[in-house]
């Protein structure tokens, strides 16, 4: 039985096509860390001291959860919230943030809810490095498998998980859950 977070989520193991280019053998309800916002608080604030150390200027999260992630984080460190929103052009998953120029120079810590693969991170940290922010730190509430290895060493910034869950994740490509024959499972609706 899931305890902490975890509980909060949902998981369900099986064969899932995570949507962003890769399968997974773990699916997490999401929606459900932010149903209790109170439940969050003390792992807010535990994100906020580390994520404060590195003298952020902003937070930044992809919509959805990481966002309200990022826009509490933001909250208790009085920093500016930056959500990175979807964009459907720069596929499997492109963000943009709404503020085009106006944060060169700063420091920004991205945050996401849960970290698998890390292509939602990996598109933050991109748009603002080509905003010339500087991303200085990730925080989440969930990393699953290797991501905490995968983001510090393919972003080169410190990697901040409240807790950490045993899944593996491949491109769908390379996905041996399809190669065996296992059929991709329907998500459960909670």
């Amino acid at each position: 039985m899931a305890t902490g977070i975890a509980a909060l989520v949902s998981p369900q193991a099986g064969h899932f096509d995570l949507m962003t280019g890769y399968h997974g053998d773990l699916w997490l309800d999401l929606d459900g860390l932010f149903l209790r916002p109170t439940l969050l608080r003390p792992h807010v604030r535990w994100l906020a001291e580390r994520l404060g150390a590195h003298g952020i200027d902003a937070v930044c999260g992809p919509l959805e959860g990481g966002a309200f992630l990022a826009q509490a984080v933001a909250d208790a460190l009085g920093a500016a919230f930056l959500p990175a929103y979807r964009n459907r052009e720069r596929q499997p998953a492109g963000y943009c943030l709404p503020i085009a120029g106006g944060i060169s120079g700063w420091r920004v810590a991205v945050t996401d809810d849960a970290v698998n693969a890390g292509t939602a991170v990996r598109a933050c940290v991109a748009e603002l490095r080509s905003q010339a922010a500087e991303p200085v730190a990730v925080g989440a509430l969930l990393a699953l498998g290797p991501a905490a290895l995968k983001v510090t060493v393919d972003l080169s910034v410190p990697f901040y998980p409240v807790e950490t869950m045993t899944s593996q994740v491949w491109p769908a490509k390379d996905c041996p859950l399809c190669a065996s024959g296992t059929p991709v499972t329907r998500r459960a609706r909670s």
